[in-house]
């Protein structure tokens, strides 16, 4: 564990090996998906990695990583429902006569304009500018670029971060169906 710590990577193989599969059997528990499974597992190995320094070796090793899979795979899992939830309600939706239910109504609207805004609002001034030269006035990559005065990849990137934290702001603040309209505009 100490040589862990200082960043040995013979010592997190070495690690690895050793659980690989007793945390593989564990999360499949969970998951019961295999392909899934090995993802998880490469997530929370990931997650060792990355916090190896701060890892208190005083305690036990084995709680902390099998806490660790725990809760990753329970997030995961959640993640998976919301977005089984998020689809369900669109094939709802697309599946209503258009007479019998608009998209959204007036309400919906105004809910969805002002969560919008203050997701907007939230973002660092290149994301928000971004979002809004793509999204709300239609401008191409190329154009919003040459705007800004950055490169395409970086305007992408920008854009891509602007969407994500504005799904993220939806989820907490919103509800499904704003979430479903704005996962529909990317």
């Amino acid at each position: 564990m100490q040589q862990l710590a200082l960043g040995d990577r013979e010592a997190f193989t070495t690690i690895y090996q050793q659980y690989h599969a007793g945390i593989y059997n564990y999360l499949l528990k969970f998951t019961r998906n295999p392909a899934l499974t090995e993802d998880l597992v490469h997530d929370v190995f990931l997650k060792i990695w990355e916090v190896r320094a701060q890892l208190d070796i005083r305690k036990s090793f084995d709680s902390y990583l099998y806490r660790l899979a725990r809760n990753t795979a329970l997030n995961q899992l959640n993640r998976l429902a919301l977005y089984d939830t998020i689809r369900d309600e669109l094939l709802h939706r697309l599946s209503l006569d258009a007479t019998d239910q608009p998209l959204m109504n007036a309400l919906e609207t105004k809910q969805y304009e002002a969560l919008l805004q203050k997701a907007l609002d939230s973002l660092p001034p290149q994301r928000r500018e971004a979002f809004i030269l793509c999204r709300q006035q239609g401008r191409s990559y190329e154009e919003a670029a040459a705007m800004m005065h950055i490169s395409r990849n970086t305007f992408k990137q920008h854009l891509s971060l602007a969407v994500k934290s504005i799904r993220d702001y939806l989820l907490e603040h919103g509800n499904i169906s704003l979430l479903i309209l704005l996962v529909s505009l990317k």
